[in-house]
């Protein structure tokens, strides 16, 4: 004879597959959001602070030049993220909130 399993265990199995389904990695997803943003804002507060933008040329004189980046462990609920924080050739640049 088969075994005939409480529907309660059905239900709950199908709740389950159910929330994988919908909601995904959202954990990781949201990870990966917060990253984007916080490396974003750092080129940003940078292109700020030296006054010109990717490849922008004018007439009068820079006074901070880009100087790529550097990678920085940030510490946060969820979890720690590798940021590549922007910089400049001055080393005077450091960006808010980081």
């Amino acid at each position: 004879m088969a075994k005939v399993t409480p529907i309660s265990e059905h239900f709950q199995h199908f709740l389950a597959d159910l929330k994988e389904t919908f909601w995904g990695d959202v954990y990781g997803q949201t990870r990966l959001a917060w990253q984007r943003f916080l490396q974003l804002e750092s080129e940003r507060q940078r292109d700020r602070f030296a006054g010109w933008g990717w490849y922008e040329r004018g007439a009068r004189k820079r006074r901070q030049y880009r100087n790529g980046y550097y990678e920085r462990d940030f510490v946060t609920r969820f979890g720690t993220l590798r940021l590549r924080i922007a910089r400049t050739r001055g080393k005077s640049f450091l960006p808010c909130g980081l």
